[in-house]
């Protein structure tokens, strides 16, 4: 299986170039590589301005050298005036010449490579040859003299592509016709130089966060397949719908929240966590979205009841789990007018037995009201989740669409579960996991990392969070409260925060840290989950399994030994 850059295709590109690229990776040798939607300038001429072009596909042979290939799809044609190609609904359409494409692509990154001090100023010199691939056509012949059949790839070609690469090498190789570099072969050190200089270099250190971008137009994709489900669900006005971390739970109550409201109904939306229910809020159109306990407190007040939590760390138990679901009833009686059309719960799991009546007596119709549960099972740590006595129907979700492959499968080991994901989805980076023996270790390991990523890869600080077992205050962050050159601020303080970067001593902006619990149903490209020692064993696999579930490109798990919590602040 060859190397391919970009490791996915963007869902905008067409089908036939979706093909090569697929027939490319699986087909052709582990050593080779291959570079999709290469873009390149041609120099003006003749006063012309200076024009952008793209060659479809560079395929790097170490053996042999590299070829550009240029593709075109359907029923291709050439006249004596131009070539055409008609499509699957018989319409033709003018193209440009593809050898002249290929030809025009070649020699414009030969002499861009020519000038690289990374690549011609070493004196790497290679064979850089071109071909034209036809995949929808069968060319038995030659298509002109400046196109000769040994240089098409056409449909009888799909089933052997390395055959007709070959072909193409081979017919350069006859009777020193290289237009290249010269007859040497791709040693391992100029294939890499290759593509460090045309792919990696520009804009500097940012390949990772093109890689993270790429991912997830493609999990983007799966997830708007999820969107379907909605549609055979949409006679139903009660659905439990339950699914993994990463299965689109989110995505679609907002879906089932936004088409209720597209419709006329009044929509409430609710969760368990402040700082989802506030970047929920944020998508939100026309209709409401907030905390249960948000929504409970804010009914009360409007039918003038009271609503005082009792003061004091641990005394407010009783009050959230009964009191305030009591007053929401009381509320309810008095405001009759204030019930909605549909109620969606997001992260149903963390929903008590007790507050579910509530959400039945706050619809409007009991009977055929809509009231849509999204939950999983495995984030359950309230011992909460939709009850069958509200004759929800079931409905499970199975693919993931949020993570990459390898972190959906590290997080459905840490509950005995196993992740099912589509077979075209990205597998993504490989987990990270370090064991430190100290909390300076801990401290300096994460600012290294974060450096890494922000400085040296150029990625964003907001795509980056830190998920804790611990408060920032109670972790070994709590002295300056800063990781490498960032300072570290929780969700609340983060959205609130402007960037203050002369008083930062260089910082660029800050890193967003808080505990797993605050950060259940949100997600970030890159998490750092910091698996601190806990009081009496209170984070359990599932806690675990939640956080490490937010991390959509890269999760990096870093362990402090039980034996160091000497750094405790508070319990």
């Amino acid at each position: 299986m060859a190397s391919m850059i970009p490791p996915v295709l963007a869902p905008e590109t067409p089908d036939s170039e979706k093909l090569m690229y697929t027939l490319l990776r699986d087909r052709l040798p582990d050593a080779w590589k291959a570079i999709h939607g290469q873009r390149f300038l041609l120099p003006a001429k003749h006063g012309a301005r200076t024009r952008e072009r793209e060659i479809d596909f560079l395929v790097l042979d170490p053996s042999r050298g590299a070829l550009g290939l240029e593709v075109k799809g359907g029923r291709v044609e050439r006249y004596a005036d131009g070539w055409t190609s008609t499509d699957r609904a018989g319409e033709r359409h003018d193209i440009k010449d593809p050898g002249k494409q290929a030809s025009d692509a070649v020699h414009a990154i030969r002499k861009y490579l020519e000038k690289s001090p990374d690549f011609g100023g070493k004196g790497f010199r290679c064979r850089f040859e071109w071909g034209v691939v036809l995949p929808n056509v069968e060319s038995p012949q030659d298509m002109g003299p400046d196109l000769p059949r040994a240089l098409v790839l056409d449909s009888t070609d799909l089933a052997d592509p390395e055959n007709a690469v070959d072909r193409m090498f081979s017919y350069w190789e006859k009777g020193d016709r290289t237009s290249g570099f010269g007859n040497r072969a791709l040693s391992g050190e100029c294939v890499d130089a290759f593509v460090r200089v045309l792919c990696e270099r520009h804009p500097p250190a940012s390949w990772l966060a093109q890689q993270f971008d790429a991912e997830n137009r493609e999990l983007l994709r799966l997830t708007e397949e999820q969107k379907i489900l909605l549609d055979s669900l949409a006679e139903y006005p009660r659905a439990a719908i339950r699914g993994a971390a990463g299965t689109g739970k989110t995505v679609l109550a907002m879906e089932k929240a936004r088409r209720m409201a597209g419709a006329g109904k009044r929509v409430l939306v609710l969760c368990f966590n402040t700082p989802l229910a506030a970047h929920l809020a944020r998508e939100a159109g026309d209709f409401t979205v907030e905390t249960f306990h948000a929504f409970c407190r804010r009914m009360a007040q409007r039918a003038n009841l009271p609503f005082e939590p009792p003061k004091g760390s641990g005394r407010g138990g009783q009050f959230w789990a009964k009191d305030a679901a009591m007053r929401l009833l009381e509320a309810l009686d008095r405001l009759p007018d204030e019930r909605y059309d549909a109620i969606v719960v997001d992260e149903g799991q963390d929903f008590l037995p007790d507050w579910w009546p509530c959400l039945d007596e706050a619809l409007r119709d009991e009977r055929d009201g809509t009231l849509y549960a999204f939950y999983d099972p495995n984030q359950d740590i309230y011992e909460g989740g939709p009850p069958r006595a509200l004759e929800i129907l079931p409905y499970k979700l199975v693919h993931n669409c949020r993570n990459t492959t390898n972190i959906a499968e590290y997080a459905a080991r840490l509950v005995d579960d196993e992740a099912v994901v589509k077979p075209d989805a990205p597998r993504g980076k490989s987990v990270k996991e370090i064991t430190c023996r100290t909390s300076t270790e801990v401290v300096r390991v994460v600012g290294e990392w974060i450096d890494q990523l922000v400085v040296k890869e150029g990625i964003r600080p907001d795509r980056i969070a830190i998920v804790s077992t611990r408060t920032l205050k109670n972790s070994p962050f709590a002295g300056d409260h800063r990781a490498g050159r960032f300072r570290l601020l929780n969700l609340d303080d983060s959205r609130s925060w402007k960037s203050r970067a002369p008083s930062l001593g260089g910082s660029t902006g800050h890193i967003v840290f808080d505990t797993l619990h605050r950060f259940k149903g949100l997600e970030r490209d890159i998490v750092i989950l910091l698996d601190l020692p806990s009081e009496g064993g209170s984070i359990t696999s599932r806690h675990r399994y939640a956080a490490a579930s937010r991390a959509k490109h890269l999760l990096i798990v870093v362990r402090l030994a039980p034996a160091e919590a000497a750094f405790d602040v508070e319990a």
